[in-house]
């Protein structure tokens, strides 16, 4: 009943817009519009049965009768067309004309209608994910303003990644160094008459066209910097295919290719009429689409010439291509820019992914909170797999790429760890779907690719080029010739030269994905790609082999530049081949070999498994290549970077310590305390963690409803939690810290959804003292049991030193003097290596204390339940941490912190200890 009494409201407040549009559209419009709402709200007294139904059914695009299914959308849009009469109205005042201006108006209206109707939502066409899936984006909310350069690349594309092979970077490479800086698309167009905007594929080029015309149809040109114009927006190839009949002019082309949109007044006569009046904005997508050069020259005379007339009233104008081909036919003239679209950069990326998800759950579940709320957590989750990946990355700096990245996250696909997938989809997508799909001609190319032949081709050709050049992406037109004569003479072309020439040209125009990148150098369009294509040559010459592939990989471990290829290799088998028998047996191969560094073979097994695990290995194989991964992560031997690199594969992977939940037990007694090494005594035994508590540890807390639970909280911690804690008078040093964690981000530990510092493994960071006190209550209520007179709860300063030093009073818990390989702190091994963050709890066996407790110096700070100071303001702090050097993670160095800090070094351990006072 709210719900509709909601859709009745709406009703009524589109009745009373209508009525305050009287004045410019007329009465016999508003009444007939108004006439239609009111209809809609007797049909809102329809039983809850129904009007579930027709919910349904207007949310699928496949779910029954297409009329059904948009039923939905031609009613919320009615006013909207209702309003196209008063933006015509706005168009035509004023204007001298030679028709008619009320029939002007009426065409304008009908054509500004059609455009929207046309160009309203994005389409998905094309994608394989998304023709599966169905989706209504509308385009203004997820569109993403494009940049590009005033210039040329000097190749088919931008220079890439040229330095990925661990080599210093050349002049030549620097070359980005010396282009001009992006412009934004938008101000470049509103600066000019005529613009020719060029990109590769997926770059956004039509999108960005259908974008003016949906902006300008909808009257809101002036808010990118264009007064008011008629978009006039078609495809070359079809105008090509009107040349070949007849040498017929664009505009009279014009006129014809929209004289049957279903209006009910003559649009061609309008469109003239606007261009003569110096109001339009023509948008032509796709030169590269024609493909035969003859014809391509003949459109671009004609082109060029309804310019250089059309242009003097004033009249804008907008050509877009892929840069193959563009140069054998470059324009020339007056008034004409050209510009080359570039990647998105890391603040668009962004952009795009939250516009994206917000949409998808708006369309989902509504405009609500909730959808608002698994939005922002797809974002997160979206963002994280770009960015931990280098080859995921760079393939999102398009447009297309990360549609079919975000599609495939809304169908369920893992990313990055199944990365194979992706890019299988995206080779696909170039290669047949979406180069079919994406035409506004709606024409197939002329020569369509065979994908798999396509494949069989390209697989071993990146695979050379990966093996003489890796990592830098390039190779003579020479080399590249003859070697892909040598691969056509070896599938047994008859002329094996001239279909290495026809390949060629077929996959740079029609694919791109292999193009000219400088002048007589050839490269993939992303070096990504090589390394995937490499994975695949490798994977189908080892014929389901295991042992074939795995002595191929081996040779390369160690190698930067190969690691990827290899990591995509097992992936194709496992997942994309689907034998993942033999894809466990090469990591079972990787997993125990010696080859490259100590344990580097180990941590590239467990990569391999993360990427296809579950489903791309048998259990078998990942159990044997975690049990290599355990000891590679506590050997001092093995290079920090690779220590550090095993524990984050053992906590993906879950693996736990055995004795994780383990408490050491420690007598009562005296010992040496403190820098001047004074004799303390304990007097009551106790139990202390062998272990900070961990991210899985406190995960069941947070699935248990502990901060929800107000009895696990104190006062003063629930009033933190809730946010009360907020409205006192604070220090300056408090507002600080409440400031930067609003109440709506004390649900879970700051650092919760960070995929190396929320390791499961990992020591639990970004907790306040109070967070830290509620996981000991629910510890104590749910989980351990506790002798009579002891409680869970932090460790008091001297049982947490008595823990770390022993009775003898060392300097470190393993000893006097400071081992490198013994902890995790900003002078050791690890952070030597520039690592930069938190480690498994259970990396160093060396660093061990003499009661038994793990990591008690360096890795995270670790709260205790004293206080520092006789007013009750600062808690103590104990044990050093990653970012502290090695004087701060002494056994006996204290240290003090606010209850509210959540640093990303700042974790805690619990005791199973007397009852104290807090």
């Amino acid at each position: 009943m709210p719900k509709r009494r909601e859709s009745i409201a709406e009703l009524q407040a589109k009745i009373a817009s209508l009525e305050n549009l009287r004045p410019e559209l007329g009465d016999d419009i508003v009444n007939q519009k108004i006439d239609e709402l009111r209809a809609r709200i007797q049909a809102s007294g329809a039983s809850a049965k129904s009007r579930k139904r027709a919910s349904q059914r207007g949310q699928s695009l496949h779910s029954g009768d297409s009329s059904v299914a948009v039923q939905g959308d031609i009613n919320d849009s009615a006013i909207f067309h209702a309003q196209t009469i008063v933006i015509a109205d706005r168009f035509w005042r004023g204007q001298t004309a030679s028709l008619p201006v009320p029939d002007l108006k009426q065409a304008t209206a009908s054509y500004l209608a059609y455009l929207v109707d046309r160009h309203n939502y994005l389409s998905l066409k094309g994608m394989g994910v998304a023709d599966r899936i169905p989706l209504r984006l509308p385009l203004l909310d997820v569109y993403v303003p494009l940049k590009a350069r005033l210039e040329l690349p000097e190749g088919e594309t931008w220079k890439r990644d040229l330095s990925l092979a661990g080599r210093l970077p050349t002049d030549e490479d620097s070359q980005p160094l010396r282009l001009s800086e992006p412009l934004p698309l938008l101000n470049i167009l509103s600066q000019r008459s005529g613009l020719i905007i060029l990109g590769d594929p997926g770059a956004g080029k039509t999108t960005f066209l259908k974008y003016l015309a949906l902006l300008l149809a909808r009257g809101e040109g002036r808010l990118v910097g264009l007064e008011d114009r008629l978009p006039i927006l078609l495809p070359l190839a079809a105008y090509a295919n009107a040349l070949q009949e007849a040498d017929v002019r664009l505009d009279d082309f014009i006129a014809e290719y929209f004289s049957d949109i279903g209006a009910d007044h003559s649009i061609g006569p309008m469109l003239a009429e606007a261009l003569r009046a110096g109001r339009a904005l023509i948008l032509l997508d796709g030169l590269d689409e024609v493909r035969d050069l003859n014809l391509r020259n003949t459109v671009v005379e004609r082109v060029m010439d309804f310019f250089a007339f059309h242009r003097r009233p004033g009249n804008k104008f907008v050509l877009t291509s892929r840069i193959v081909g563009y140069r054998a036919v470059r324009p020339s003239a007056e008034g004409l820019l050209e510009c080359t679209l570039v990647d998105f950069d890391d603040s668009e990326i962004e952009e795009f992914v939250q516009r994206w998800m917000a949409a998808i759950e708006k369309q989902a579940q509504g405009d609500t909170d909730v959808a608002r709320g698994d939005a922002d957590q797809d974002r997160r989750e979206l963002l994280d797999a770009i960015y931990q990946n280098a080859g995921v990355r760079r393939l999102a700096s398009t447009p297309l790429l990360l549609t079919i990245l975000a599609l495939m996250k809304r169908q369920g696909v893992t990313l990055p760890e199944r990365r194979v997938q992706l890019y299988d989809q995206y080779v696909t997508t170039l290669l047949s779907t979406w180069n079919r799909a994406r035409s506004l001609s709606g024409r197939a190319p002329s020569r369509d690719l065979d994908e798999l032949q396509t494949v069989r081709v390209l697989a071993p050709l990146a695979l050379w080029m990966h093996e003489i050049s890796p990592g830098v992406g390039l190779v003579k037109r020479e080399e590249l010739g003859r070697k892909l004569e040598e691969i056509f003479k070896e599938q047994g072309s008859p002329s094996p030269a001239n279909a290495a020439r026809q390949f060629l040209q077929d996959v740079r125009e029609h694919a791109a994905l292999l193009l000219e990148r400088g002048p007589g150098e050839f490269g993939f369009i992303h070096l990504t790609f090589e390394e995937y294509l490499s994975a695949a040559a490798l994977a189908l010459k080892g014929q389901g082999e295991a042992k074939p592939i795995a002595e191929a990989l081996l040779r390369h471990v160690g190698e930067q530049a190969w690691r990827e290829t290899t990591l995509l290799t097992i992936g194709y088998i496992g997942v994309r081949q689907q034998l993942s028998k033999v894809a466990g047996e090469v990591v079972e191969l990787l997993a125990g070999s010696k080859d490259g560094a100590p344990g580097e073979a180990a941590v590239l097994a467990g990569e391999a498994v993360l990427d296809t695990w579950p489903g791309g290995v048998p259990l078998q194989s990942k159990d044997r290549v975690l049990l290599a991964l355990a000891p590679t992560m506590q050997k001092a031997e093995v290079h920090p970077d690779l220590r550090r690199r095993a524990g984050l594969l053992l906590g993906r992977l879950g693996w736990r310590p055995p004795d994780l939940d383990r408490f050491m037990e420690i007598a009562a007694g005296e010992f040496l305390f403190g820098a001047k090494k004074d004799k303390v005594r304990i007097e009551n035994r106790f139990w202390i963690a062998k272990y900070p508590v961990t991210n899985g540890q406190f995960a069941r807390f947070v699935q248990a409803g502990g901060y929800q639970t107000r009895a696990l909280w104190s006062d003063i911690g629930w009033a933190w939690r809730t946010g009360k804690y907020d409205e006192r008078t604070l220090e300056t040093i408090e507002r600080d810290w409440l400031d930067h964690r609003p109440q709506t981000r004390r649900n879970a530990p700051y650092f919760w959804y960070n995929i190396e510092l929320g390791n499961p493994i990992f020591p639990v960071v970004g907790v306040s003292w109070y967070e830290a006190e509620a996981y000991c209550n629910w510890l104590a209520k749910n989980v351990v049991a506790v002798p009579d007179g002891y409680t869970v709860r932090l460790p008091n300063t001297t049982e947490w030193e008595f823990a770390a030093r022993g009775q003898n009073g060392h300097e470190y818990p393993w000893g006097d003097g400071f081992d490198k390989t013994a902890a995790n702190t900003w002078d050791s091994d690890i952070q030597d290596a520039g690592l930069g963050g938190t480690t498994a709890v259970c990396t160093f066996p060396q660093g061990t204390s003499p009661a038994g407790a793990w990591d008690m110096s360096g890795n995270v700070w670790e709260w205790t339940c004293s206080w520092y100071d006789d007013d009750r303001r600062y808690r103590v702090v104990r044990g050093g941490s990653w970012i502290g050097y090695q004087w701060f993670a002494r056994a006996a160095f204290c240290n003090w912190s606010i209850p509210l800090t959540f640093n990303d070094d700042l974790g805690f351990r619990v005791a199973i200890a007397p009852l104290e006072s807090l």
